[in-house]
């Protein structure tokens, strides 16, 4: 149980990581950056290490699970680090809105993707415990990104009220699909 609060203390130190971004403290922000996305990679590794009641799911459920956990990972680093890192992580920042790529598909593509990862690696590793942490931390998630929202990227970011009008925040439609598809240009990224 302390490993699924750790990671809700990561979300915590993202959130000053978002603060310290909008009062333009660059250097402490890396401090509080750095440090959640420890918390919660540290306590998403001992879960699955240290975690002993095990689901009962075999075969191809289980390559399956690992197939799309590790298509999930791939998309959340790309999503949250490439994409968006080129201008959010370097220590004299410009704030610039990310609109293409996955974040046309919704405004946080990451909690998407860590759900998906969470869910079906929890399945893979048969590890009731990592489905606890999917729920709870994509709840804790979905109330960081919704702080994100209200209070800080409409005052980081230019026309942010544009883009929550044409893109959906947290699940994917028809018409985000679309303009994931004809915007998007893999090579260029």
């Amino acid at each position: 149980m302390i490993y699924l609060v750790i990671g809700i203390l990561g979300f915590v130190l993202l959130l000053m990581f978002d603060l310290c971004s909008l009062c333009k403290k660059n250097h402490l922000k890396y401090l509080f950056g750095v440090s959640g996305f420890l918390l919660i990679s540290v306590s998403s590794i001992l879960i699955v290490v240290d975690f002993s009641s095990y689901l009962e799911i075999n075969g191809i459920y289980r390559i399956a699970s690992l197939v799309i956990a590790l298509i999930s990972f791939l998309l959340l680093i790309y999503s949250v680090f490439i994409e968006v890192g080129r201008k959010t992580y370097k220590l004299k920042n410009e704030h610039a809105l990310v609109t293409n790529g996955t974040y046309a598909l919704t405004r946080h593509p990451g909690v998407l993707w860590m759900l998906l990862l969470y869910v079906f690696g929890a399945i893979f590793f048969q590890n009731l415990l990592a489905i606890y942490a999917a729920l709870i931390w994509t709840f804790a998630n979905i109330v960081y990104v919704t702080i994100q929202e209200r209070f800080i990227f409409n005052k980081i970011f230019d026309n942010y009220d544009k883009y929550r009008e044409s893109t959906p925040m947290l699940l994917p439609n028809y018409n985000s699909i679309g303009k994931f598809i004809t915007t998007t240009n893999w090579r260029r990224t």
